[in-house]
């Protein structure tokens, strides 16, 4: 179910099993802003954060996470929330032997993301944020920018699938 709190965030809850991650990443496939190389790690990190949440192999019945998508002019935020992981982020993060449970994937957003972070005890929410260039918003909005770069388009970013 997907909600939108103001023009440029978009709130959806996610069931807190394994089909969240491809749940989240066709909502955000189809998020205005989000596109090229920035949809590229979003999709990935976005997974990646949902697979902290997810460790389980037998789901909570009724257990939900909450996907949170932000698009201004100059960032990208996305934030998943829910019941806390049994083994804590910063473990998580720093662990070289459990990449399965998602340690390695919390390195990829550390080493991705231009600002992250983990906020909350019992319920807890993980977030990114990417920063958007002029070039992406101004391909976003439609508006040609022939003048830059010696008057060729500027490529926002190359698609990745």
């Amino acid at each position: 179910m997907s909600t939108q709190r103001s023009r440029n965030e978009r709130i959806v809850e996610l069931p807190a099993t394994a089909a969240a991650a491809g749940i989240a990443r066709r909502e955000l496939a189809t998020t205005p802003g989000i596109a090229g190389d920035i949809a590229y790690k979003a999709l990935l990190m976005t997974s990646e954060l949902i697979a902290v949440y997810v460790e389980e192999v037998v789901p909570v019945p009724g257990a939900t996470l909450r996907l949170s998508i932000g698009v201004d002019p100059e960032r990208v935020r996305i934030e998943v929330g829910g019941r806390a992981p049994e083994v804590p982020p910063v473990e998580l993060l720093q662990s070289r032997e459990t990449p399965s449970l998602g340690g390695m994937g919390l390195q990829i957003v550390e080493r991705m993301a231009d600002a992250w972070g983990v906020e909350g005890a019992r319920d807890t929410m993980m977030w990114f944020e990417l920063a958007r260039t002029r070039a992406a918003a101004a391909q976003e909005s439609g508006v040609e920018r022939s003048s830059m770069r010696g008057g060729a388009a500027v490529d926002a970013g190359c698609q990745r699938e």
